[in-house]
């Protein structure tokens, strides 16, 4: 079946069986990057290094450019899975659109693979003598190759998720990951490739594993290959071409705020930076639980309102809304219990293990708020309101920087760090109060759920 079940009693299962394999999904791409860095790891520290700098270029790429496209396409595809004809032309737009944007990307990492890397780890830059730049740059190359084949399979992943069905793409994400593996063990230790074979074996994983994927969508979606060019982009690509540019934006804000609030650690000396890349890390790991959330929200919410069921997608809300919140309970709670034990999985030293215990309750803290903030916004997705979530995150990043910036204009005898997490609490919490505006909006798309008291009753299904 194509089109959800949103009736009273199985909602709640429905919802459960989009986040729960959507969940593992997202999990295990993390484990498997930790599984290629432990890998390269046992060549050489500067095959370590120059993989990890490889991948942040890579990860950033993906995430400013094809992170909002997987967005858009649920959406899109979500909305059109009761009728056969516009399901079929949005799955190919989907498909057009992000050929072309991986195509370009692949182009773009080749040609500016070098001077990157040189300016990243040239002979400039300090400490940067151990980590030959030309290893980063052939790293990007070979890696920039799959670079269409991540964008379709991201693609595909979106148009499996806006019918509902989160179970395939997690099949192929584990083989994908397994396979990966495999051309690890080979190409490192059988043919001695170092860091360029494990990039390699990265790309050939991402092809075959795509190409499958691929077969599947197009058998479920009568796929056709697309012509390429913005030029060739028919009236639904350019739409969600659009969409995915304003929502590009959208992700550059939170990347920019946080790269911020990295910098500024920076400033406090090596041990700062280290306690904050750390309760970082543990924030964005549990970004994969919210994540599934707003997944099941956008899903969910895209079908029922496309069918005119208002009554389900108020109740989707609600119930999303209570999960996320005791979802962010039980994490924050979760860290504050474990305050003592965190530190020592990093296996750093006791300065850093201090710093990183006067940080958790600002970690704690934060997680109610990022979990309904989280699947709030895949609610505004739903409704296609995309314009409206980068303008929400455009207010919040100007509160997080301005509560970052205070922090570093009264430099004040106060923890500096203190002001640089209000800041990213901020960013939750304006994106929360925002979208409440936006919820309670008579003239916004969210009118027609009529979710609070004042316009119950317009539309109900």
């Amino acid at each position: 079946g194509m089109v959800l079940s949103l009736e009273e009693g199985e909602l709640e299962g429905t919802l459960l069986s989009i986040a729960v394999p959507a969940f593992f999904a997202l999990a295990s791409d993390p484990l498997a990057s930790l599984v290629d860095i432990a890998m390269v790891g046992h060549i050489s520290s500067e095959a370590l290094a120059a993989t990890g700098i490889a991948t942040a270029i890579l990860n950033l790429a993906a995430k400013i450019i094809t992170t909002p496209l997987v967005a858009v396409t649920t959406t899109q595809v979500a909305s059109a899975a009761k009728n056969r004809e516009g399901l079929i032309s949005a799955s190919n737009a989907a498909f057009q659109v992000a050929l072309s944007s991986g195509v370009l990307q692949a182009i773009l990492i080749f040609i500016f693979a070098g001077p990157l890397s040189r300016t990243l780890a040239g002979p400039d830059v300090p400490g940067a003598e151990e980590v030959p730049w030309e290893a980063i740059a052939s790293i990007l190359r070979v890696r920039a190759i799959a670079t269409p084949a991540v964008a379709v399979t991201l693609a595909v992943q979106g148009m499996f998720r806006g019918l509902g069905d989160t179970k395939t793409p997690l099949y192929l994400t584990i083989l994908s990951n397994l396979l990966n593996l495999l051309l690890d063990v080979v190409l490192i230790f059988q043919f001695h490739f170092g860091a360029t074979g494990a990039a390699g074996a990265t790309t050939l994983a991402e092809y075959i594993a795509g190409s499958i994927l691929l077969f599947i969508a197009s058998r479920r979606l009568e796929l056709k290959m697309p012509r390429l060019g913005f030029d060739a982009l028919g009236s639904a690509a350019r739409e969600m071409a659009g969409d995915t540019v304003i929502l590009s934006l959208r992700s550059a804000l939170v990347w920019g705020t946080f790269t911020l609030a990295s910098a500024l650690t920076a400033r406090d000396g090596a041990d700062t930076a280290a306690a904050y890349q750390v309760c970082q890390q543990l924030w964005l790991s549990t970004a994969l639980v919210n994540d599934a959330l707003a997944i099941a929200a956008q899903t969910v919410i895209a079908q029922a309102v496309s069918s005119n069921r208002m009554g389900a997608a108020r109740k989707a809300i609600e119930t999303l809304t209570i999960w996320s919140i005791l979802v962010g309970f039980v994490l924050g709670v979760g860290f504050m219990v474990n305050a003592d034990s965190i530190p020592a999985v990093f296996s750093v030293e006791e300065d850093v293990s201090d710093l990183i215990q006067d940080m958790l309750p600002y970690v704690a803290l934060s997680m109610p708020f990022a979990s309904v903030a989280f699947t709030w916004d895949g609610v505004l997705y739903a409704a296609k309101d995309f314009r409206y979530a980068t303008q929400t995150m455009l207010y919040a990043s100007g509160v997080s920087i301005a509560c970052m910036a205070i922090g570093q204009i009264t430099e004040s005898q106060v923890d500096d760090t203190g002001y640089i997490w209000t800041g990213l609490v901020g960013l939750m919490l304006t994106r929360i109060i925002v979208i409440v505006s936006r919820l309670r909006d008579r003239s916004g798309p969210f009118a027609q759920f009529g979710i609070f008291a004042g316009s119950r009753g317009n539309k109900e299904s």
